[in-house]
């Protein structure tokens, strides 16, 4: 019996080691490196608080302002109500990863009419160029990328917009509020 405990043993051991060697290797892989750990990147979501409109001649949208949030990705899940003044400050930004060295993608849906048969749109823009604010009404330029060929009305109603996100791990200006708490 003896004879065939200590080959069972080893044959045991080895396969506890090759199994500790894969779970210590898999567990490497899905560990994020320094540089990742310390990225945070917040995403925005703006709510009109009425009727937006859009000058097709100079491509700008303007809503009006209800709710502006600011929210981070995984894994920091952090979540600010942004100030009109914040929020355009972003683009003053001049990193490489800022909004005015890199415009941001949005997805903008928005109400054909205020009536009760009101279709939804979402379409996919690029926001272009520098932000303006007047009172609560946020002014930008926008391009659009999808659908190809789509076009915007002069009047939208319960308008939304979803914007890409900008990397506060090496924002330059650290006045802006929303790269930290």
């Amino acid at each position: 019996m003896r004879k065939f405990l200590v080959p069972l043993l080893a044959i045991i051991t080895v396969i506890a080691v090759v199994a500790l060697s894969i779970f210590l290797f898999n567990a490497k892989d899905k560990t994020p490196s320094a540089s990742e750990a310390a990225t945070e990147s917040w995403l925005y979501s703006l709510q009109s608080a009425g009727t937006t409109d859009f000058d097709q001649s100079s491509s700008v949208l303007s809503v009006p302002v209800g709710s502006l949030v600011g929210f981070s990705d995984r894994p920091f899940r952090d979540i600010q109500d942004l100030s009109l003044t914040d929020f355009v400050a972003l683009w003053s930004d001049t990193s490489e990863d800022s909004f005015s060295a890199d415009p941001p993608n949005a997805a903008l849906t928005y109400w054909d009419s205020a009536a009760t048969d009101a279709v939804a749109h979402t379409v996919i823009v690029e926001i272009t160029g520098d932000l303006s604010s007047a009172g609560n009404v946020l002014s930008m330029k926008l391009k659009i990328l999808s659908p190809s060929g789509a076009t915007l009305p002069a009047k939208m109603y319960w308008a939304s917009l979803f914007i890409d996100n900008f990397g506060c791990f090496n924002n330059p200006n650290p006045s802006v509020a929303i790269c930290g708490f």
